[in-house]
């Protein structure tokens, strides 16, 4: 049981670190830290990913080139207006 709590915190961890520190940080910098957590983030994203481990600059980087040749995102449901349709109705 030990070990199925060690191995879901780590899978737990990684995942946060890619979706906060590597994704919204680094690729798209939707927001700013000190550089003292910069270094906390890091050494978690380090422990998080192991093997896997991409420095979040070179992340940034291909994520980047990423949206950049995969064409337009869909819209946002909550972003945009969208015109709510009736249901089609039959006319006989």
């Amino acid at each position: 049981m030990i070990i199925l709590a060690f191995f879901l915190a780590h899978w737990y961890l990684s995942v946060l670190m890619q979706t906060l520190f590597l994704h919204r940080y680094a690729a798209h910098q939707m927001f700013t830290m000190s550089s003292r957590w910069g270094k906390v983030f890091y050494v978690l994203t380090f422990i998080g990913q192991g093997s896997s481990f991409l420095s979040p600059r070179a992340y940034g980087i291909m994520h980047r080139l990423h949206h950049r040749n995969a064409g337009p995102a869909p819209p946002t449901p909550g972003r945009t207006r969208t015109r709510r349709h009736s249901p089609k109705t039959s006319s006989t």
